[in-house]
């Protein structure tokens, strides 16, 4: 009789759990029912959900995903915030025209390998919060959406697209003052490479190049620098580039190089990391840290913009 008891209780636990069992089975490993969401986000249903009323839903769940792929959730909030705007500008770009380039998003996966399990639900929310908090707004000049260019650290000072890209289509990315961004592991950044291997490198950019190891340094001119001393045109033997082609070819920090022979070497000094065009990241967490908002912080990096939802 106590056997047939067991097993009828054994019977009724095991029809309890197949639903669980059979649902687990099915969502995997996901934290938030949301995350499948977040996957294969296609350029019409941005532009599609951008024209509808409300901005919400969709479009700032994978917000969320441009954001992680962006900046650090241990920034300042205001930082993360202004973050949010920039991304959701290059969201509304792309939804009103074809040309702009949909800004990339991590799925809620990749953030679990980026931040660790134990850290992903305190990150994501963080990241969701500053979306949230800005929902629906995005830079704008000239009634349509600005180019909102960042980079991590500037080189002290910002640049300006007039000079950098030659271009006056965009004012409003003049250079600013970025001072802030001094005490930052990545503003200054010395290399030494040997003499074979910048020749090497030299010769994928131009391959003509007759230079030797012993008057290398003579095959380098920096034709022009822009006001915050970021190389704008670089001469290799008798090929010109622009200073940021330079700086990939080489691996470099930034375009704000310095070169020098030293003890036989190449001594390539860089400051700042990144471009150097728009909003400094480091900069903008230092100014939130100093009490400004992120209304603020967007408005000291990009000149004459406005923020509209």
């Amino acid at each position: 009789m106590k056997e047939k008891i067991k097993t009828f209780f054994a019977v009724c636990i095991l029809i309890l759990a197949v639903p669980y069992i059979v649902t687990l089975l099915f969502q995997g490993d996901e934290t938030s029912p949301d995350s499948g969401k977040v996957q294969n986000f296609s350029k019409e249903k941005v532009s599609e959900t951008l024209k509808m009323k409300d901005k919400d839903t969709d479009v700032e769940k994978y917000l969320v995903g441009v954001m992680a792929k962006e900046i650090s959730p241990d920034y300042h909030k205001e930082a993360l915030k202004a973050q949010a705007v920039i991304a959701r500008t290059a969201l509304s770009a792309a939804g009103e025209d074809e040309n702009n380039p949909l800004p990339e998003s991590m799925s809620q996966e990749e953030m679990m390998k980026l931040w660790g399990r134990e850290n992903f639900e305190k990150n994501y929310s963080i990241l969701e919060e500053a979306a949230k908090d800005t929902k629906g707004e995005i830079l704008v000049y000239q009634e349509k959406p600005a180019h909102g260019a960042f980079h991590a650290v500037s080189a002290g000072k910002t640049r300006s697209a007039k000079d950098a890209l030659q271009t006056e289509e965009e004012p409003y990315l003049a250079s600013v003052d970025s001072k802030m961004d001094i005490p930052s592991l990545d503003y200054l950044k010395v290399v030494f490479m040997e003499k074979e291997e910048f020749l090497e490198k030299l010769r994928e950019i131009c391959p003509e190049l007759k230079a030797g190891k012993e008057n290398i340094l003579e095959s380098v001119e920096i034709q022009s620098r822009d006001s915050a001393d970021y190389a704008v045109k670089v001469k290799v033997g008798e090929k010109e580039i622009t200073g940021e082609e330079f700086r990939n070819s080489l691996g470099l920090n930034s375009a704000c190089f310095y070169i020098k022979e030293v003890e036989n070497k190449v001594r390539i000094v860089t400051k700042g990391l990144g471009h150097g065009l728009g909003l400094s990241q480091y900069g903008a967490n230092e100014l939130a840290k100093e009490g400004k908002n992120y209304k603020e912080i967007l408005q000291y990096y990009y000149k004459e913009i406005q923020i509209k939802r």
